[in-house]
């Protein structure tokens, strides 16, 4: 053969075969194609005569609890059978009551629970109490022992918790505070090199738990989903379902924004995806896809939302979708699934 063909051939070869290899270390390639399932599902807008700008929200039975900064107080409680509003609760301050930045911690819906980063404190509520009492005190107040908390989920009979720019990204606390061990090295890269100073921006990203021994970490920038079990070993790593790793280099115009904000949904989770590139214009957080994977990583389906959303909590029970949107203005919105 004529070698003047023989490189471009090789060089597609290469190419082909480069494409179907994952970019980090263990993983394997998702495709929207290992998905069995996809539903579109409309939309339902709630509240529609509350003012509501929520950070985050938890539903528990009939109750919405929506977090929000820009309040005396942070927390709105929204009662779902009479689309009103109950009252105000958590106050913001330095009091023994009081919180500086709470972020709610989604667990089994027995209880109201707040991690308030700013004092690396767990805030325990009754939830009986949480609706009756305007000036509630929280049941139980849980001093982690380590610096720079993120997000909390709960594992077991202890917690899971982020932290930002350590070498290893999760620390296991029991049920006392006490921090037992540490887990989750962040990903080895193939595909792009990141230097160390980089790790805790390039690997931002969303965590959730079943409750008890299943973490899902899921990357904003990266396609990357990795599964936890609570001793701190990999159950599954997946790159995809776009085939692009975010990079620092002359081609970072192109970077994409992809998962956030995981959240429990019973037997499976629930993960926003954008797929936008984070640098066009009019770009933002909302996202019209969301994707269901079992705790063992499985792909379940994915959802195509008519209202798109940027944060959302999961009834699993009533299969019900409470996400909230900020198109054209902030409200909430609900998805039977």
């Amino acid at each position: 053969m004529n070698s003047k063909y023989l490189l471009p051939i090789l060089a597609l070869a290469f190419s082909a075969c480069s494409s179907d290899k994952a970019a980090f270390e263990g993983a394997e390639t998702l495709t929207w194609a290992d998905f069995p399932s996809q539903q579109e599902l409309h939309g339902r807008i709630l509240f529609e005569d509350e003012v509501i700008m929520p950070f985050g929200i938890q539903v528990y039975d009939s109750l919405l609890v929506s977090l929000e900064y820009e309040n005396e107080q942070f927390c709105q409680l929204l009662n779902l059978n009479t689309q009103q509003k109950i009252g105000d609760r958590l106050s913001e301050g330095g009091g023994p009551d009081d919180a500086v930045m709470p972020m709610i911690v989604y667990n089994d819906q027995q209880a109201v629970q707040f991690n308030d980063m700013a004092r690396g404190t767990i805030l325990t509520y009754e939830l009986a109490d949480f609706i009756s009492q305007p000036t509630v005190k929280p049941a139980a107040v849980l001093k982690l022992q380590a610096e720079g908390i993120l997000n909390v989920v709960p594992v077991n009979k202890g917690y899971v918790a982020s932290r930002h720019g350590q070498k290893n990204q999760l620390c296991l606390f029991d049920e006392q505070g006490k921090k037992v061990s540490e887990m989750a090295p962040y990903p080895n890269c193939l595909a792009e090199q990141y230097p160390d100073h980089k790790m805790a921006d390039v690997y931002v990203m969303g965590l959730a738990s079943n409750g008890s021994d299943r973490l899902a970490m899921c990357y904003y920038m990266n396609n990357l989903i990795e599964i936890y079990d609570k001793d701190g070993s990999k159950v599954k790593t997946w790159f995809g379902p776009e085939p692009q790793v975010y990079t620092l280099g002359a081609k970072k115009e192109q970077n994409i924004d992809t998962y956030f904000k995981p959240a429990p949904a019973g037997d499976s989770f629930m993960v926003l995806y954008n797929g936008r590139r984070i640098r066009e214009e009019g770009h933002n957080s909302s996202c019209t896809k969301l994707l269901s994977f079992s705790w063992d990583g499985t792909p379940e389906c994915v959802y195509t939302l008519d209202d798109p959303i940027f944060t959302f909590c999961v009834d699993a029970q009533r299969r019900k979708i409470y996400g909230v949107s900020e198109t054209p203005e902030f409200h909430i919105v609900e998805y039977d699934y």
